[in-house]
């Protein structure tokens, strides 16, 4: 059978790249017959690449293409299969970036370059219209995937859950309060097993931060984000703030492990999660901790502000007084059975609270040295055995695409360049949790637009539309 190709591209004032992009695809789809939509939003409304995106499958379908590439203009193609798939396939695999750039590739990453055919991209009625300015168009679309059953791929994602006794902590004002044991010229370890239940929006603030442990002041912690990032951030003797962040990890159960290593040369973070690390940096002096309390739950329940409360489950959090070795590391973060007293370097723990240990509202310090804290508003609950969780995932062809610089669009040194990304975030968010994306009312079948001109040239196609 015979297939013709849809380029579909959303597009605003960039002629130069418009011009590459051209150069280039012409070249490249040589061999295969093709036509190249460009969508340009011609008002002066915020950029809206999803609704581009569906009106120019519109075109496409009506040009007799039976399937679409949905391509940002600002990725050329090294090496890359534009050929004919029967379930949505996304190609963007590795991308050469210009000097001084960067781009945040996960694995849940669904815009870029996407290929559907035209039944399946009708069958879930497109992309959203909803969402104006930067980001998350690609998240709802692959939401709108999984609600009507099309084909994707998977991971195993490693969990470290334990049949036993937890404690809740509920995201509003739960709250363990631990003795300060840590010494920051010395080298210590940090072991906490968590779940994290869900990302709870807060619509005024920039993001939304869950803080799993924390030492307040210049906040030395462990948080999860709106993201789905892991952070662990700390700060200099300068009071420069430092951070190691990880890859996009779903809600689910994880041991973080935080080695400090104050007496190697060069002084060293290192972070671990689930016994990979994330990554290390080195510094020349830490800060001097100033609270008198570690809190679990909270980075600061005293502030008036971005508190960060916690909505999950703790499982256990310890202290030690040395660096742990590659092996215990390992051997702890695939644990789901036992207690840390059966791993190496034991005697070395300052404080070691497991939370099925608590009386009334005090928390048990089970290392011996009586470093009890105590909870607020939590409660115990039942937790259940885990090694992994399947999440779902595009399915992926091998492709390289160079990347054109432009100027950033989306989230930029922690502020928001338009607000409705995060208004975008927000409603993706909250079709998440629901599991419903609404899809059929709100797509290819309420797609409204006005087009101010179209030209078109062979198998070039120029739109320009008011949205």
């Amino acid at each position: 059978m015979n297939h013709k190709l849809g380029v579909v591209v959303p597009y605003r004032n960039r002629p130069k790249q418009l011009s590459q992009f051209l150069e280039s695809m012409s070249l490249y789809l040589k061999g295969i017959e093709h036509s190249i939509i460009i969508v340009d939003q011609d008002d002066d409304k915020d950029f809206n690449r999803g609704k581009l995106l569906n009106i120019g499958f519109i075109e496409a379908k009506a040009q007799e293409c039976d399937y679409v590439v949905f391509h940002d203009i600002d990725m050329l193609p090294i090496d890359a299969d534009y050929s004919y798939v029967n379930t949505p396939t996304h190609l963007v695999g590795e991308l050469k970036l210009p000097k001084g750039y960067s781009r945040d590739l996960f694995d849940t990453y669904f815009g870029g370059v996407t290929i559907f055919p035209v039944d399946i991209f009708e069958s879930i009625n497109g992309y959203t219209n909803e969402y104006y300015g930067w980001g998350f168009e690609d998240d709802n679309l692959l939401l709108r995937c999984k609600e009507v059953g099309i084909k994707l791929d998977s991971k195993e994602i490693t969990q470290t859950s334990r049949d036993g006794i937890g404690l809740k902590f509920n995201g509003k004002d739960s709250l363990a309060a631990l003795p300060n044991v840590l010494n920051n010229t010395r080298d210590f370890s940090i072991v906490v097993n968590f779940t994290v239940n869900q990302v709870k929006n807060d619509p005024v603030e920039i993001t939304d931060e869950h803080t799993i442990f924390s030492i307040p002041g210049f906040d030395t912690a462990l948080t999860y984000n709106s993201f789905k990032n892991f952070t662990f951030q700390f700060w200099k003797k300068d009071l420069s703030s430092m951070a190691i962040t990880s890859d996009h990890f779903p809600e689910g159960t994880y041991t973080a492990i935080i080695m400090i290593e104050n007496r190697s040369d060069p002084k060293v973070v290192k972070f671990y999660l689930n016994g990979e690390i994330v990554g290390e940096l080195t510094y020349d002096k830490l800060k001097q901790f100033d609270s008198k309390l570690v809190y679990l739950g909270v980075g600061d329940p005293d502030r008036e502000k971005k508190q960060n409360w916690f909505d999950g489950v703790i499982n256990y959090f310890a202290i030690y007084g040395t660096k742990l070795d590659d092996l215990t590391i390992r051997r702890m973060s695939v644990n789901i059975d036992r207690s840390l007293f059966d791993f190496e370097h034991y005697e070395e723990l300052k404080a070691y609270y497991d939370t099925k240990f608590c009386k009334g509202s005090s928390l048990i310090d089970l290392s011996g040295n009586e470093k009890h804290g105590f909870t607020k508003s939590c409660t115990q609950v039942y937790t259940v055995k885990s090694k992994s969780k399947e999440i779902l995932l595009p399915v992926r062809k091998k492709g390289i695409f160079k990347a054109l610089p432009h100027e950033e669009n989306g989230y930029k040194d922690g502020y928001w360049l338009s607000w409705k990304s995060r208004e975008n975030q927000l409603d993706y968010y909250k079709k998440y949790y629901n599991k419903s994306t609404n899809l059929h009312l709100d797509g290819l079948s309420t797609c409204m637009f006005h087009i101010n001109s179209k030209t078109t040239d062979n198998i070039y196609t120029h739109i320009k539309v008011v949205l």
